[in-house]
């Protein structure tokens, strides 16, 4: 989320009917000036939640809850603040103006209606094209009514090859925007103009949705068994759809789950089973979209739970999938109960063979994890009371209490497992502290092994290299020195010839070739900045040091005579001057802020990749502050400060400028202070450069870029 302004904030915070907000989520009446209702955040019978809307803001004088509407969304909606800002501005049309992210809002906004549009279109075709009563005739088979086709926009897409094509056309979208929205695929070879290959044709539509509601992937079911061996395909990861951070049907179940009596999810484990549940009356329940469930998606899930009912199929694989599930919600501290369905059915079939109130005594009897993977471990044994079997049996229950972040859960859990095992609370505790202790040995020395890896380099922030360079021929070693001495930035006899000039060391050369003149004072900062160690080509450090003894007027015709007694750089000073100004399509101080914010990214790198090898916590600690720093040196506003502290040199004090001889830019805002202590890595006079980090390498089995396990069918339906 970008940073948003105050008068932004503010603007948004004026243009919003609080009353309207909260009146859409708690059913308000009228008291004088104001409105009251039940307080959502504990439970009263009588009203003293009160909403004012001439100070836009609510207070419950039971629980002592205030705050403003976007307090209300964060804590009944279960929001985040940048989402509570969008969904506002959305609803009031204030526009959030975002600072550039290389074109990525951009794109993603316009996935999200290419997206918007397909289930249009599908919905559409489901309710009203001939072709699509094979799809109707299904739905009326599984009980799938008008009412869940509408709330859940179901949708049919076409048959016909072809069809994906005249959509994006009608609706003004490009072949490349439909591959990237996962809804089309090139043949491979293929040219843009050839017909595009519909990843969904001929199967009923499911919309896949964020908490924000937006359609951000599609699950399509075949019906024909035979058109397909794959039963369900799922869209590929995109720049909007990330399987491990999306539950179906969140957007629907979120304040349901918030206003709930405990704030209690329910989790499923497909799609219809969700859809059946909000259909019969219980919008709480959510499922992971094609994967099984992640961190990540318990982190979201805690946004809007306080706990959790898991509602999973009655066969053995369904029991294991609870018992790891369990577990990744104790881990984010999240308590957790399963239920236990009957033997053969699931949540869809239970609900379609019997009442509602039969449906909710299941979820009143889940009982706790414990006992839950008991019952389930001593069903496997052949011998569930004998010794070897209680051994195993506690082993395995214990790897799920480890992983409870809650102490007073964890606590409970022992307890529950000595009284299923028959066994004293003190033995349970001493095997519980042992996998423990193994636990946070595999922890650490899991994250030593990521912190001792070496990471692949960071891609160059500056463009390549334009085709107008000098050829390469021109860095290569000349022939021997002569008696005359050596040439300047030649390689000793035997060693490997100097790196060429990379795109970094060009711009900054010739920025000092065609503007040094006319900004010296840009020149002198750029001296203390980046000193010529950084540029490992040697005459790139001649001419750089060059350039900087002339604009602090110590070097007299140093530049001359670098060019008279080296050809290769008369040479390639000659080129850039033949080039066009980079700087007529980007301002000055842009290029310059680019120029440094390359050369340190690189000059980092190197030092990461040099340190791979070295052991200690000293040295873990210098590759965690590397790499802080290469994420600060992704932009001027955290990099500036960055830099200077890199470079061992002062930030200029407030109201100065360290370039004032270049414009400003628009809009500039001023450089932030690195949030946390650095350890300066600026090197020494004596130190040699740092070598050049070679480019990553792709693994060998890496999967090819058209490959997605989503192609295959999920387990989940």
């Amino acid at each position: 989320m970008p940073t948003v302004s105050d008068q932004t904030i503010e603007e948004i915070r004026s243009r919003t009917d609080i009353v309207q907000v909260i009146g859409e989520r708690v059913p308000l009446k009228r008291a004088g000036s104001a409105w009251k209702a039940c307080c959502p955040f504990h439970h009263e019978k009588t009203p003293s939640f009160h909403v004012n809307p001439q100070r836009q803001r609510y207070h419950c004088f039971g629980c002592g809850e205030d705050g403003d509407v976007f307090k209300f969304l964060v804590q009944h909606d279960g929001m985040t603040f940048p989402d509570a800002l969008r969904y506002l501005a959305d609803k009031c049309g204030v526009e959030i103006v975002e600072e550039d992210d290389g074109g990525h809002a951009a794109r993603a906004r316009r996935l999200f209606q290419v997206n918007a549009e397909a289930a249009a279109f599908f919905h559409r075709c489901l309710l009203q094209t001939a072709a699509a009563a094979p799809a109707r005739a299904y739905l009326e088979k599984r009980s799938l009514g008008p009412d869940v086709v509408e709330l859940f926009e179901l949708g049919y897409d076409p048959e016909p090859w072809g069809t994906l094509d005249k959509f994006a056309e009608a609706h003004g979208f490009t072949k490349r925007e439909m591959v990237e929205a996962g809804l089309g695929l090139l043949p491979d070879g293929a040219q843009s103009a050839s017909l595009l290959r519909d990843r969904f044709h001929g199967r009923l539509m499911f919309p896949v949705k964020d908490h924000q509601g937006r359609v951000v992937a599609f699950s399509g079911r075949v019906l024909d068994k035979a058109a397909s061996p794959a039963k369900y395909v799922n869209s590929p990861e995109t720049d909007i759809f990330k399987k491990s951070r999306v539950l179906y049907a969140l957007d629907k179940a979120q304040r349901p789950i918030a206003s709930s009596l405990h704030r209690e999810a329910i989790v499923c484990e497909g799609q219809i089973d969700v859809i059946r549940c909000h259909a019969c009356g219980f919008p709480r329940a959510v499922a992971s979209e094609g994967t099984a469930f992640t961190d990540e998606h318990a982190k979201l899930l805690h946004r809007y739970a306080d706990s959790a009912v898991l509602l999973f199929d009655a066969d053995a694989a369904g029991r294991k999938a609870a018992v790891r599930t369990a577990a990744i919600l104790l881990a984010e501290g999240i308590p957790v109960r399963i239920a236990r369905m009957p033997d053969g059915e699931d949540p869809d079939s239970f609900l379609l063979s019997h009442s509602k109130e039969d449906f909710q005594a299941i979820l009143d009897a889940a009982v706790g994890p414990v006992p839950f993977h008991v019952a389930h471990l001593r069903a496997q044994e052949a011998d569930p009371d004998g010794a070897d079997a209680a051994g195993r049996i506690v082993k395995e229950v214990l790897q799920t209490v480890a992983a409870c972040a809650n102490a007073v859960h964890k606590a409970r859990m022992v307890q529950e497992l000595a009284q299923e095992m028959n066994l004293p609370e003190d033995a349970i505790r001493a095997e519980l502290s042992g996998i423990e202790e193994a636990l946070r040995r595999q922890r650490e020395g899991a994250a030593f092994r990521r912190e001792t890896a070496t990471p692949p380099p960071p891609p160059p922030l500056s463009p390549p290299p334009p085709p107008d360079l000098p050829p390469p021929e021109i860095f290569e070693d000349p022939e021997p020195p002569s008696a005359a001495g050596p040439v300047p930035g030649a390689s000793a006899p035997g060693e490997p010839p100097p790196p060429p000039p990379d795109p970094t060391d060009v711009a900054l050369c010739e920025f000092l070739l065609k503007h040094g003149e006319e900004h010296p004072a840009t020149v002198r900062a750029l001296a203390a900045l980046l000193p010529p160690m950084l540029f490992p080509n040697a005459m790139v450090r001649a001419l750089v040091e060059a350039f900087y003894a002339e604009a602090a007027g110590t070097g007299g015709d140093a530049l001359e005579r670098l060019q008279a007694d080296d050809p290769k750089a008369a040479a390639f000073l000659g080129v850039l001057s033949a080039r066009r100004d980079p700087t007529a399509e980007h301002p000055p101080r842009d290029f310059v802020h680019q120029i440094l914010l390359d050369a340190w990214r690189r000059w980092v790198a190197a030092r990461l990749a040099a340190s791979a090898s070295e052991k200690g916590l000293d040295a873990l600690r210098k590759r965690q502050d590397l790499r802080r720093a290469t994420l600060d040196l992704k932009s001027w506003r955290l990099g500036c400060a960055r830099v200077h502290e890199l470079a061992g040199v002062p930030l200029p004090a407030p109201g100065e400028d360290e370039f004032p001889d270049l414009p400003a830019l628009d809009g500039e805002a001023p450089p932030e202070r690195p949030p946390v202590p650095f350890i300066r890595h600026h090197p020494p006079a004596d130190e040699p450069p740092a070598p050049p980090v070679a480019p990553a390498v792709e693994p060998a089995g890496h999967r090819p870029a058209g490959f997605d396990d989503d192609d295959l069918p999920p387990d989940d339906l």
